[in-house]
């Protein structure tokens, strides 16, 4: 059974065509990776499936009582509300019938006989509707789910007009987890993530039980994630199983098989012209007739195989004009702080001319601010920075806003040089800029579009040391792999920010991780960084389970009244074995049981005081069994 069926979709926008008998069926539990280039329509897809755009053919069909969860790129929120508040209006659902048991169980106290008994049979019902929907555990997965897309407390009371775009981002994600859909549509959820956001968002998509549509540019996250590829390429969806890398080994064996069949049909076809053209006035030429009569019905049949179209990509070739110095820069304990934020102290590293180094760390560790420091944008509160000899340094800078808004894009990339316009436009053309495309107002240009401007800057500018800041925001893949080449084959010296793994493990040999106050200097690849991560938390589980595995294992709780509250199976847990695990979840289960048999016990709200315990020993025990649950599955 599917979750959604798109059949024969066709849309335009104007003399434009989107799409033309585009059809796909979703499955439940699958993750599709939605890719293609900027601009094909992959957005306006999943418009389609919320209903807020309507084909102009075709159906769009999701299946009864399935919800759907859309994050968009551009989430709105009502201003006058704290992080707090915005989150917790996922959960109004559970607050009315919370709500709703308190005023059940305060109208039991005061009643007897058949009155109490229909009470009470509307007591169970919504408290049986009150634990499907999550129960106690709400503030639990609230709290756990905001710090896991990196909202930390400290946040929590900020008013929302008041948080960046990364903050934003996390709080639309936050909230839309919130309503566990039968669907979810994400639209490029990891921008502005960092990379352990990233991380515990990918940990928690892989335990999510719904079907999940992801348009990303971020190929680490879709090898990670997807169970199938969808391509959306000349107006139409194609399906590959499997993650991004078996993607791009099936795209590129389809790709050479029909290629093949194409070059073998174009020397049949040759083969006949080349008949037809000798013998159509000699005494074959019945028969060269007979030929260019059946060779004209298979040139306008289906069979004609098409040669494989080239996709379109920036064309980026980054040379170098000087050699630098061995030495490119020196950095001994720098230093710099915004008021009681220590941002970071004592840092001091070294980078030798052709060095890739890729800088990394949590949002608001300061790397942006460390480059700008470099360059003497801004001021550090202490150490030096000692630039080498012969240095032509380019800048990339995320923000993209250092642009004349009013300048075409022809002017801005001409800047005060005198190059020849038609030099200038064949430039451009290999950043698939082309013909009155150079003419158009930069304050006009998308995101991508602005950075293939700075990226044709770079590419007359000719540094020998490139400072980029998230060079991959707003890039296609088929534009990130461009820039991945043209940075493997450039001269000189790279000093990089970026989220983007795949990325950082093609480009980068060196790692600088910002853990603030400090920086770790790490000689190797990010993959081989991660390795190492994972290393020493296993070192550490190993450490801290040591003490628990050498104590006796504890014995399940023995049959008491469940308005206790010195029960031991109600305090936190700490590192607890799997076979302990086990032992507690069975525990924490057998006393929610008798917390739900003394619900349906008329007795037990005669006695305020006593229903009031049996509420908090459910209410704790059902927390409990959450966080035993997830510590469980989480070791996988």
């Amino acid at each position: 059974m599917s979750v959604a069926v798109l059949a024969n979709i066709e849309k335009n926008f104007g003399k434009r065509v989107l799409f033309n008998g585009l059809s796909l069926t979703i499955h439940p539990g699958e993750r599709i990776g939605l890719i293609g280039d900027n601009g094909a329509g992959k957005t306006t897809l999943l418009r389609m499936l919320v209903g807020q755009v309507l084909p102009d053919a075709g159906s769009v069909a999701v299946g009864r009582d399935v919800r759907i969860g859309y994050l968009t790129q551009d989430p709105v929120f009502d201003p006058a509300n704290s992080v707090i508040d915005e989150a917790e209006l996922a959960f109004a659902h559970l607050h009315r019938l919370a709500h709703r048991l308190r005023e059940l169980e305060h109208a039991m106290a005061d009643l007897a006989g058949e009155p109490l008994d229909k009470v009470l049979r509307q007591y169970q019902s919504v408290q049986h509707e009150f634990d499907l929907a999550g129960g106690y555990a709400w503030r639990h997965r609230l709290e756990a789910t905001l710090l896991g897309v990196g909202l930390a407390r400290a946040s929590w009371e900020q008013n929302v007009q008041t948080l960046s775009g990364g903050q934003r981002s996390r709080l639309a994600l936050a909230r839309l987890l919130f309503g566990e859909p039968d669907l979810l549509l994400l639209d490029e959820p990891t921008n502005h993530l960092d990379l352990d956001a990233i991380e515990w968002l990918e940990n928690y998509l892989l335990g999510f039980r719904g079907a999940v549509i992801l348009i990303s540019h971020d190929r680490f996250l879709l090898d990670r994630l997807a169970t199938r590829i969808v391509w959306l390429s000349n107006l139409k969806l194609e399906s590959f199983p499997g993650n991004y890398s078996a993607f791009i080994e099936q795209r590129r064996l389809r790709e050479l098989t029909q290629q093949r069949r194409y070059e073998q049909q174009q020397k049949f076809i040759e083969k006949q012209q080349e008949f037809i053209r000798r013998f159509g006035a000699g005494q074959r030429s019945r028969e060269a007739r007979g030929r260019a009569t059946r060779l004209e019905r298979f040139l306008s049949s289906d069979a004609v195989v098409k040669r494989v179209a080239a996709r379109k990509r920036i064309g980026l070739s980054l040379e170098t004009d000087r050699r630098a110095g061995d030495q490119v820069l020196r950095v001994r304990e720098l230093a710099k702080s915004y008021g009681e934020n220590r941002l970071w102290a004592n840092v001091s590293f070294s980078i030798r001319r052709g060095e890739r180094v890729g800088l990394i760390g949590p949002n608001g560790s300061g790397k942006t601010t460390l480059l700008r420091v470099l360059l003497g944008e801004q001021e550090a509160d202490a150490g030096q920075i000692r630039w080498g000899a012969n240095l032509k340094i380019g800048y990339y800078d995320q923000r993209l806003d250092d642009f004349d808004p009013d300048n075409t894009v022809i002017d801005e990339v001409r800047g005060g040089g005198t190059m020849p316009e038609q030099e200038l436009r064949d430039l451009l053309a290999m950043l698939l800029f082309r013909g009155e495309d150079v003419n158009k107002p930069v304050a006009l240009l998308s995101g991508g579009e602005r950075a293939r401007v700075r990226l044709a800057q770079l590419l007359l500018e000719k540094p020998n040391v490139l400072l980029m800041d998230e060079p991959t925001n707003h890039l296609d893949i088929a534009s990130r792999e461009a820039l991945e080449e043209a940075l493997n084959g450039f001269a000189g010296t790279i000093l990089c920010v970026s989220h983007d793994r795949y990325f950082l493990e093609k480009t980068v040999g060196r790692m600088l991780v910002l853990r603030p106050p400090h920086l770790i200097d790490f000689d190797g690849r990010y993959s081989q960084w991660m390795a190492k991560q994972r290393q020493q938390r296993a070192k550490e589980a190993q450490r801290t389970q040591a003490p628990a595995q050498a104590a006796p294992p504890p014995h399940p709780a023995p049959a008491r009244s469940p308005a206790r509250r010195d029960n031991p199976y109600l305090r936190p847990f700490g590192p607890l074995s799997t076979e302990d695990l086990e032992r507690e979840i069975h525990a924490a289960e057998e006393i929610i049981a008798r917390c739900q048999a003394a619900f349906a016990d008329p007795d037990t709200f005669r006695n305020p005081q006593r229903a009031q315990r049996v509420q908090g020993d459910y209410e704790a025990a059902t927390v409990r069994l959450r966080q035993l649950e997830e510590e469980y599955f989480s070791r996988g």
